[in-house]
């Protein structure tokens, strides 16, 4: 035994001595890698203070570099506000431009040759906003520092200028494709209030989901207006409980009795509306949040007159239609995306066919100055087509806007008036006046009405339950439609928003053609500053055009399909003749305000002889208009017309004499015209100076205008003589 134990005891003798030098192992091991670690941190080490000793480098590079850049601002600075830095503008500006022209990468077009590439690039670069933005610094500069150099060179250059590009714009070929001709919009922020009609009869269960998503919009500048028809239920006590928690936006009109009808709530709530933009939120419907934020920006273009949104048609509470599908055979337009185009443009490939704007709750409109008479009238019979004659009726000669942005939730009644309409003859009759309506004011073809009968002949077979085609023809009459007399479509050219007869005349001849039904288009060749006071004279429901935003006359005279065009200016008449003399189709037609007369000679003759291709009216006023034409052997019998001036009908406010420092003896001449030495306005004081010196009672003259000679004049004239400067309403 005790063998055996000195025999386990060795084995465990020699088992701990392996394990011993097994350890041994080990700690040499270790030791060997603490060393090596040992030794990559102390290289870590030096690299961290290498790299520190950098960092310290660059920041003291960076210090150095702050402090000269500092410097170099400074020095900058006082290079920009130097006088020779203003001096030298112009020549950088030019270098700009001609590397514009020269530079360009842009490859030429199909069929252009090296010259007319060059005069491309030219056009291009002389539409440039910035270009553009530098020669309105320099007219403003002009017009404060030198304003004969501003009238008698610069105004002209640049009326030349424009003219010939207007030349260019002309000849350029237009591209051919089944595409549609889209209308390029110069829209920006809208600022604007929006007036929300919200016309209620008997809409109780709804009322909450339509409030809701009105006041809850991301656009917030707005006013609603909550109308009730005499409603039985419990209405009235929702809305004024909404009036009651807005106050501050909210008005109430209630009937006691039935008007009769939504469109006369429609004619009272626009009539009440305070804002420039209407929308017609009917009280069984409901939108998202962003509908007035999607549509608004729009109406800063002043030619868009309507925009609307995509609608989703809701049954019962559960989607059952949506624009997407109703839309579908309207093909000319792609849905899914935004887009512009003209009115005329639009009633010719879908609105002509059919209402593509199934609810008025989906859009919003310019406030019209008044709903046309012709409106009205067609009104009182309609149930179903009225919002359709409508939208035809304030679109026309302008822009519709469309967005798929927003959502329209239009809740389809199984019980409405208009499914019941669908089954009776009233339905096709209302259809022929639609169509009529559109002969009457849109330039279609034949076509439109043909596809617009198609259309009700599927429906007078398939939902009316027809038999006999014949029947149809009786309501629906393509012969009688295509033998309705057509507006004419006007383009009012204004030479620019400004004071003078030929820049006001224009505005309101072409609201009081606006007021009579014609289809009018205003565009403003933008020649001189645009003055507020006086682009408030043209209604906001006759479109606007500024043509620096658009591709050219040509085009708009081809978007719009324009008929007339009617212009007031020399230089507009020179730069619409290119347009007009190679279009048998368009006429051009003149009046003239006293400017070919104060022509010099030079300029007479080929202004003469330019407009003499083109027009085919010539208006004038007085008997001195026609001098220039009788001494260059014009004929006057035949395209010459004498048309006194007009004015619309206004209420004058009477001014105190005492208001300008006039006795009530005193006897008082008075002048309105722009200040220009043309205008005479020197020659009115020597002569009320000569007239003082022969005459028993005083006389007052008094001079009502702005321009070069009112900054002359101004503070330098006898006491007789006083100087009001711009007044909007000369007739006061």
């Amino acid at each position: 035994d005790l063998e055996k134990l000195n025999g386990v005891v060795n084995q465990y003798n020699d088992e701990l001595e392996n394990a011993n030098q097994i350890l041994l192992d080990h700690n040499s091991l270790l030791e060997s890698q603490v060393v090596a670690h040992n030794e990559k941190l102390q290289e870590c080490a030096h690299q961290i203070s290498e790299q520190a000793s950098q960092l310290q480098e660059r920041d003291e590079k960076i210090s150095n570099l702050t402090a000269q850049n500092r410097e170099l601002e400074k020095l900058v600075a006082a290079l920009m506000s130097s006088t020779s830095w203003k001096v030298t503008s112009p020549l950088r500006s030019l270098g700009a431009f001609a590397r514009n022209i020269f530079g360009s990468s842009k490859p030429a077009q199909e069929n252009e040759t090296p010259k007319t590439d060059l005069k491309l690039k030219v056009y291009r670069a002389l539409t440039d906003p910035k270009v553009k933005s530098f020669v309105r610094k320099i007219e403003d500069i002009c017009a404060e520092k030198c304003p004969s150099v501003h009238s008698k060179i610069l105004l002209p250059m640049k009326a030349a200028a424009k003219s010939a590009l207007l030349k260019f714009s002309a000849s350029k070929k237009k591209s051919v494709g089944d595409g549609v001709k889209l209308w390029k919009m110069s829209a920006s922020k809208f600022t604007g209030l929006v007036s929300v009609i919200v016309p209620n009869f008997n809409h109780a269960p709804y009322l909450r989901q339509r409030l809701e998503s009105i006041y809850s919009q991301t656009y917030k500048n707005f006013e609603v207006i909550l109308l009730d028809d005499a409603s039985t239920d419990d209405s009235r006590e929702i809305l004024n409980e909404y009036h009651e928690k807005n106050k501050s936006n909210t008005r109430t009109i209630f009937n006691e009795k039935n008007s009769g009808g939504v469109f006369n709530q429609w004619q009272r709530g626009i009539e009440a509306a305070r804002g420039s933009l209407i929308w017609i939120a009917e009280s069984d419907d409901y939108c998202a949040e962003n509908f007035l934020e999607s549509l608004v920006d729009a109406f800063t273009d002043d030619a868009v007159q309507l925009a609307f949104v995509r609608s989703d048609f809701i049954e019962d509470g559960v989607k059952t239609f949506s624009t997407d599908a109703y839309l579908s055979d309207v093909k000319s337009f792609d849905w899914t995306k935004n887009f512009a185009v003209t009115a005329a443009e639009l009633v010719e490939l879908g609105f002509g066919v059919k209402n593509i704007i199934p609810n008025v709750s989906s859009t919003i409109f310019r406030k019209p100055t008044a709903i046309r008479e012709r409106v009205r009238e067609l009104w009182q019979d309609m149930k179903l087509c009225g919002d359709w004659l409508f939208y035809l009726d304030i679109i026309k000669g302008g822009v519709v806007y469309y967005s798929p942005d927003a959502t329209n939730f239009y809740r389809v009644h199984k019980k409405s008036t208009s499914l019941k309409i669908q089954k009776e003859p009233r339905y096709y009759e209302e259809h022929q006046q639609i169509a009529e309506f559109v002969a009457e004011n849109y330039h279609v073809t034949p076509a439109v009405h043909d596809k617009h009968f198609q259309q009700l002949e599927e429906h007078f077979f398939s939902y009316y339950g027809g038999k006999d085609v014949e029947e149809l023809k009786k309501y629906f009459d393509v012969k009688k439609i295509l033998g309705v007399s057509r507006k004419p479509n006007i383009l009012m050219c204004v030479f620019a928003l400004s004071i003078g007869g030929g820049e006001t005349f224009p505005l309101i001849l072409a609201n009081e053609l606006s007021r009579r039904d014609f289809p009018v288009t205003v565009i403003d060749f933008q020649m001189s500053e645009e003055l507020p006071e006086i682009r408030k004279k043209l209604n906001s429901g006759v479109p606007l055009i500024r043509l620096c935003a658009t591709d050219g006359l040509a085009d708009v005279v081809d978007a719009f399909k324009i008929d007339v065009i009617h212009s007031h200016h020399g230089s507009v008449d020179e730069a619409v003749s290119y347009v007009a003399e190679n279009n048998s189709a368009l006429h051009h037609v003149v009046t003239l305000h006293g400017m070919y007369e104060a022509t010099a000679e030079v300029h007479l003759v080929n202004l003469l002889n330019r407009v003499k291709k083109s027009v085919d009216a010539f208006v004038y006023i007085a008997e001195k208009n026609l001098q220039p034409f009788h001494a260059h052997d014009w004929s006057t019998d035949k395209i010459f017309h004498k048309i006194g001036n007009g004015l619309e009908p206004s209420a004058g406010t009477p001014i105190e004499r005492s208001e300008l420092g006039i006795a009530e003896k005193s006897f008082v001449c008075c002048t309105v015209s722009r200040a220009i030495p043309e205008k005479g306005w020197q020659s009115a004081i020597d002569a009320v100076t000569l007239a003082n010196k022969k005459s028993s009672r005083r006389i007052e003259l008094v001079l009502v205008g702005s321009g070069e000679m009112y900054d002359k004049l101004n503070g330098n004239v006898p006491d007789f003589v006083h100087l009001t400067g711009f007044k909007s309403n000369v007739r006061d």
